[in-house]
Order: C-alpha cells, then structure tokens, then sequence
C-alpha cells in the first residue's frame, strides 16, 4: 500500500509559514499534469486564506489556512463530481509525498472569495500548507473517525470470495476520507470483476465515489472507469 495512504491525515490547523516557491512550482506542475490527463481545470491559489476567516461560514473549523486547490471544471463534463474526487486524492496523496498537510472542504469556506470562469463549476477546496503537531481537537476527530471506520465485510460484496489482492486494497479503501464520514461507495467482487458504486444523494456522494476509486486503484494497481459500476482494470 502506498505509504501516503497510511500516512494521510486532514488536517485542519495550519502553520502561517508560506509554501515555498519551489515547492509551489511542483504543486502546479502536478495540477497541470493532471488537468491534461483528466480534462477538469484543478487550480493552485496561494492566498486564499480569506475564504476562512468568517466564523459564519468555516464554523471556526479551520485556521491559519493560506492555500488551497480549487477543484472545478467544465460544468458539462461527464461524471464531474466522480473525477474531481478520483484525480483531487491523486493530488492529495501527492502533497502528502511532499510533506505538505491537507484537507478536503465541501463546504464550511466562503465560495464568494473565488472567481469561477463562466461555464465551470467548483465542488470543493483542498486546502494544503505547513502543519504542526496536531492539535486537540485534530486528535479527536481523528480518533472519533477512525473508531466509525466501517469493516471491509460490509464496503465489499462478495466479501467471501474476494482474492487477497481484492481485500488489500479494500484496506485502502477503508482510509479513504469521506464526506462526513458517511463511507457510502460499495466495491462488487463478482467472478473475477470488481465494480464500485454509490446511492447518491448529493454531489459529495459522487466524490467520496471518486476518491474510493483512487485508493483502490493505487493499492491494485490499475485504473477505473468513470461512472456507476465503474470497473476496476488491472495493471
């Protein structure tokens, strides 16, 4: 298993040390890389610490936040809210390789402090920066999650008859941040194929899709398709 994915963490307090330009540089070459690969327009903004500074709006969650990525594209691309989860925690792992902190936000910042381009649309924010040790109330939540953390028998069906290679990347699949914690993607072993769907309600749902995707897919080794019982592609 990638050690990022064991590694990974949201952090929610950051240090007000600015990330260095070199280290910005390969923060936007890799957000290139994957807006070619993907199709979606992922942006770097280095100071949009302002869109958490209202009590109203990030409920005092986050603090010396300074950078993010903005996660949008085209509002008519097929399986938008899938693809900026799947290539958004590609991204994420990426950072968490540089020894950057990061955390998916859905919605406690203010969307008003960013100017989307006609024609797109933005889901979320990653937000990504310098971090301490981690704080109380960092410590709790995690500790909060991880105890809710659901056992691969019930993200996975035909738990029974999956392979090891399918049950370890189930594992990473289980580390997989999730809106709320909700864990609503279900992976489908079945005669040699796996699937991975959602019940979703909300555009987060189709995200957290994404990002199960991705940890499967990097702990397997290979690829999904986009879309409800996307399948899995081995290497």
């Amino acid at each position: 298993m990638r050690a990022a994915i064991r590694n990974r963490i949201s952090r929610r307090s950051y240090l007000q040390t600015p990330i260095a330009a070199e280290l910005q540089e390969d923060i936007r070459a890799g957000v290139d890389g994957l807006n070619r690969e993907s199709g979606l327009a992922f942006a770097f903004a280095e100071d949009a610490g302002k869109a958490f500074t209202s009590m109203r709006k990030s409920y005092g969650m986050f603090s010396g936040v300074r950078s993010v990525i903005v996660l949008k594209g085209a509002a008519d691309l097929p399986d938008l809210a899938e693809k900026l989860g799947y290539y958004g925690e590609q991204l994420m792992l990426d950072l968490t390789d540089m020894g950057l902190g990061t955390c998916w936000v859905g919605g406690t910042f203010d969307r008003g402090q960013f100017a989307i381009p006609n024609g797109e649309t933005m889901l979320c924010v990653i937000t990504v920066g310098h971090v301490a040790e981690q704080s109380t109330k960092e410590k709790l939540i995690r500790h909060a999650l991880s105890r809710k953390r659901k056992p691969v028998s019930q993200r996975l069906r035909g738990y029974e008859t999956a392979p090891a290679w399918v049950l370890a990347a189930m594992e990473a699949v289980r580390l997989a941040p999730s809106a709320v914690n909700r864990q609503k993607p279900v992976f489908t072993y079945d005669g040699g194929t796996v699937t991975a769907a959602v019940d979703a309600s909300r555009a987060m749902d189709w995200i957290d899709l994404g990002i199960a995707k991705l940890h499967f897919a990097e702990a397997a080794g290979g690829r999904f398709t986009f879309g409800q019982d996307g399948r899995f592609l081995k290497e």
